[in-house]
């Protein structure tokens, strides 16, 4: 099960839907092993960055 919640929060983290913490928090890992296990599987780790972007939501 653990497999599992580390492979999710690995997709989500290098997508960029979460940032390091909550996917390392959501896989019960610290967040040093994420970073190391988006890179081993061959993705890359998204770039910081200090600006949050402001996304617009609607409901249909």
């Amino acid at each position: 099960m653990k497999q599992q919640a580390m492979r999710t929060a690995v997709t989500l983290y290098g997508s960029g839907t979460l940032d390091l913490q909550s996917a390392a928090r959501q896989a019960g890992v610290a967040p040093d092993r994420l970073r190391y296990a988006v890179r081993r599987a061959g993705g890359s780790v998204p770039a910081v960055s200090n600006e949050t972007d402001r996304v617009r939501v609607r409901a249909d």
